[in-house]
């Protein structure tokens, strides 16, 4: 028995005798965290991180397709973080990161898109400069389809909202007609009449009365923060990656229970496939965070060499998620392959209706806060 042991007999908190370093009746450790300041920095972090090495051993072993899952659903789990306390640190540290590093601004248009627009003296240099712009972000987002269509589609909107503003100045017309002409989050037409969300709001039939007035204020919402951001594409993303995290931990047991659904003949429990759903996102968030990471370090680097080495990256990083879950699902789940295959399509398929559905809402929910 070690010094620090004989210290402690008998456990602090339940007078049992110590066999170990923790207490084999309440768990306990042996070790005080007032007496030492090394044990006191660890047990700040270890309840979230648990700095014994299971950390790494868990983002391993995460690389290796169902290899973690099957572990854990098997009964190895000492070894491995607790999936739902890893999605959550990977998702928090991811979109920390995202918002860190990642800018739309990093989008470019061809030169500042405010400094374009001041030069413009007519209406004409105004959408010529705007038609040059959104040809810019087109091609852009063909050739770096993994950074995802909502930053594009926000980019896209700062920049209407910015040749609205300029057409506005110089017409003047003012802010009003700038903002209905292309700067807003939502201008249709209700029942003939433009929209309001007083006079004219959009009732959806079935819905109940609280549930028209928080789509219609969400809608009202997102109109007046368009117009205060105006052509700062940035903040358009980073509304985006707050609501994101959320729209994700509701994705998760949805996800779990059409796995569920799909595998219904396997005797496997719910929980079970919320395990592997938990982890199938570990996954997601690992990747996400390396295009995060690849984006922000071609940003600071601004390199010609290494931004064309990144959609290298990019593309192998993303053309390897569906090879992976498909590899994960197989050795999981086993069975015959081709059903597997079909199950596969047939996930996969709810899954990009899932994720689509969690994208918009994200993009209504962070825009229309």
């Amino acid at each position: 028995m070690s010094s620090t042991d004989s210290a402690h007999a008998a456990c602090e908190n339940c007078d049992t005798a110590l066999q170990g370093h923790y207490c084999h009746r309440c768990g306990q450790s042996a070790h005080n965290p007032l007496k030492h300041v090394g044990h006191a920095i660890e047990e700040v972090f270890e309840s979230f991180w648990h700095l014994d090495g299971r950390i790494f051993r868990t983002l391993r072993d995460l690389w290796v397709p169902g290899r973690i899952a099957l572990n854990y659903l098997n009964g190895r789990r000492v070894g491995y973080v607790q999936p739902l306390r890893l999605f959550v640190i990977l998702t928090l540290f991811t979109f920390f990161i995202g918002k860190l590093f990642v800018h739309v601004d990093d989008i470019h248009m061809g030169g500042s898109s405010g400094s374009a627009y001041t030069r413009a003296t007519t209406v004409e240099q105004v959408e010529a400069a705007r038609a040059e712009q959104l040809a810019t972000i087109d091609r852009q987002q063909a050739n770096s389809p993994a950074t995802g269509n909502a930053g594009f589609a926000m980019a896209r909107a700062a920049v209407n909202a910015a040749a609205a503003q300029r057409n506005a100045e110089l017409t003047g017309t003012g802010k009003e007609t700038a903002a209905t002409e292309h700067g807003t989050f939502f201008s249709h037409t209700v029942n003939g009449k433009p929209w309001d969300a007083d006079t004219n709001p959009i009732v959806v039939a079935g819905w109940p009365r609280f549930a028209n007035n928080w789509l219609n204020k969400r809608l009202h919402n997102g109109n007046a923060n368009i117009q205060r951001m105006g052509g700062k594409t940035d903040l358009y993303m980073q509304a985006i990656l707050t609501a994101l995290p959320g729209a994700l931990f509701f994705l998760m047991p949805v996800f779990a229970l059409v796995l569920r659904i799909a595998y219904v003949p396997r005797a496997m429990g719910y929980l079970e496939h919320l395990v592997v759903a938990l982890y199938s996102h570990c996954w997601l968030m690992m990747v996400l965070l390396a295009t995060f990471l690849i984006a922000g370090i071609s940003s600071a680097l601004a390199s010609p060499a290494f931004a064309a080495a990144s959609q290298w990256l990019y593309a192998l990083l993303w053309l390897a998620v569906p090879v992976y879950l498909l590899w994960m699902q197989q050795r999981v789940y086993g069975g015959n392959k081709a059903l597997t295959v079909l199950r596969y399509l047939a996930i996969g398929g709810v899954y990009l209706f899932l994720v689509s559905f969690v994208v918009m809402y994200a993009v209504l929910a962070g825009i229309s806060a």
